[in-house]
């Protein structure tokens, strides 16, 4: 019998990260939950206690350049392999492009395109090992211009860009790299623009929801990456799906 699979997940506290971790145990994985918020993976691990074992996590602030090797070490050191690498952690950004401060794009940068690069340059040794695959979560704002989110929509299309090329680069050695493009999920990231702490008119809300006039749960896209992650996907590399239920169909 094959050894379980090894995913190493961002973003693990909530969100579609969260949803990640619980899709991957579910189906039998050893899941590395990473998130810089420890009372949420103190929580996660409750909430999985029912499959004590299969998931660990580790409390890591990813905008620390450091971060990166100290989580590929960890799964190593737990389980001396990794298979998968979900890259779902990221931070949001919204409001005039006039507006924007350095530290702003600086901090929206760092977390959602240097550290999934750092990430992968980590741990691409050990997926080249075990003919692994990332799957990166960008979003539609990554392939489409977005309003209000220009320092945003860079990060997120720059990593769509970035995976496509390391899918270029490593898929002769094995390893896949697949980009996932939600469109709007119902996380607390999103929240605040429905409290209203942002003013937006319809046209920009209605960017953010499917043909149902919904925004997705995490789960709906958990279960793409988790299907992304799996050998059952096993001919898909270097794609970019949208998730985004018939948003820009």
């Amino acid at each position: 019998m094959a050894d379980p699979r090894v995913a190493v997940v961002t973003g693990a506290a909530s969100g579609i990260g969260k949803a990640t971790v619980k899709a991957l145990a579910a189906r039998g994985d050893r899941v590395l939950g990473v998130d810089r918020d420890a009372a949420g993976l103190a929580a996660l691990r409750s909430e999985l206690s029912g499959v004590d074992g299969t998931v660990e996590t580790f409390a890591a602030d990813l905008v620390d350049p450091a971060a990166a090797a100290a989580v590929v070490a960890e799964a190593v050191r737990r389980w001396r392999r990794v298979d998968l690498l979900a890259l779902v952690a990221g931070v949001g950004q919204f409001g005039a492009s006039e507006s924007v401060e350095l530290a702003e794009w600086e901090l929206v940068l760092n977390v959602n395109l240097r550290a999934p690069f750092l990430l992968t340059q980590a741990a691409m040794p050990h997926l080249v090992r075990t003919r692994g695959c990332v799957v990166a979560v960008s979003s539609i704002a990554g392939i489409q211009g977005w309003p209000y989110s220009a320092v945003y929509a860079a990060s997120k299309g720059g990593l769509v860009t970035m995976m496509r090329s390391l899918a270029i680069e490593y898929g002769p050695a094995g390893v896949r790299v697949n980009v996932v493009c939600p469109g709007g999920v119902d996380t607390g990231m999103t929240a605040a623009f429905r409290r209203g702490e942002f003013t937006v008119d319809d046209s920009v809300r209605k960017r953010g929801t499917g043909l149902e006039g919904r925004k997705a749960d995490p789960a709906e896209i958990a279960s793409v990456i988790a299907f992304l992650g799996s050998p059952e996907a096993s001919f898909v590399n270097g794609a970019v799906l949208r998730a985004d239920g018939g948003a820009f169909a």
